[in-house]
């Protein structure tokens, strides 16, 4: 893997991620009028998505795709108002404020914790160790098209919030209150992440500050996300009530995969985290039983 600095690293992405809106924006005006813009914005997804994995491909690096979980929504949200027959009004602006709050906080936290091309997240390169001759499948499957999938879903809610105009309500309010909420618990999960490593001693974990009351409360902030963006579309009609499937499938990569993936890594790593483990709720922040202490 080549050394790149951090600011030639972000210079390459920010033109590998035009490139990409490029491809989207072309696919869309190839693509038939009479289609959904559901699923044109799906199509065109996949195919930003596959302009991404090229390049870290040639780059030999998969962290290249990690930004475009939180740059791609904003964009998704404002096809969706452009073509959809909701009027920009309160209700649709306080959705796009939640979502772009939402996006730029996590892609600063990207920003602020990437060392550049010169470095790939550690559970890509396990799952390249592992079985190296199907990585280019597990890369292309697993490290791109499925997250970008994941977020898609996330974004359904959105789709037929904007085929309508909404107004605020109780429901809406509640929405756009835990869409916030959501926000406000990554942030200050991830900076007391971030000021921990500072000082941490080898093999030490954290367990202060939100992380006392939750081992993953970043994740929890993020399934809370999608969460509120679901119930801020059925402040509209809960005939869509379906589309919670997009937070569901979250709460369940997050469960599923992402917290065993970390849990075996702490676990091998970190002396007593074990302990962490029994006295600490592994996801929705809780009191801690006595035996943290």
């Amino acid at each position: 893997m080549r050394h790149y600095s951090k600011n030639i690293s972000l210079l390459i992405c920010t033109g590998v991620y035009a490139l990409a809106f490029l491809a989207a924006i072309g696919t869309v005006a190839l693509l038939p009028a009479d289609l959904s813009t559901l699923y044109k914005a799906l199509i065109a997804d996949v195919i930003a998505t596959l302009v991404v994995y090229a390049f870290s491909l040639l780059f030999g690096n998969a962290s290249m795709y990690d930004p475009y979980w939180s740059v791609i929504p904003p964009a998704i949200a404002i096809y969706w108002q452009n073509e959809g027959m909701a009027e920009l009004n309160t209700a649709a602006l306080l959705l796009h404020a939640g979502i772009w709050v939402w996006a730029i906080r996590l892609t600063l936290n990207w920003i602020k914790g990437w060392s550049g091309l010169s470095h790939q997240d550690w559970r890509y390169t396990m799952l390249k160790e592992k079985n190296p001759g199907l990585y280019w499948l597990t890369n292309l499957g697993g490290i791109h098209l499925f997250p970008t999938i994941m977020v898609f879903l996330g974004m359904i809610p959105v789709y037929y919030f904007m085929q309508q105009t909404v107004e605020i309500s109780p429901v809406f309010i509640l929405g756009f209150v835990l869409c916030i909420v959501a926000s406000i618990i990554e942030y200050v999960s991830d900076e007391q992440m971030r000021t921990f490593k500072k000082t941490a001693a080898k093999g030490t974990f954290i367990n202060t500050g939100l992380w006392k009351y939750s081992r993953h409360p970043n994740y929890f902030g993020e399934i809370l996300f999608w969460f509120s963006i679901w119930v801020m579309a059925m402040s509209a009609s809960t005939d869509y009530w379906y589309t919670g499937i997009g937070w569901v499938a979250m709460l369940a990569m997050f469960s599923g995969a992402s917290i065993p993936m970390m849990e075996a890594k702490n676990r091998a790593s970190k002396k007593n985290y074990h302990l962490y483990e029994k006295a600490t709720s592994a996801l929705i922040p809780w009191f801690p039983k006595s035996a943290g202490k």
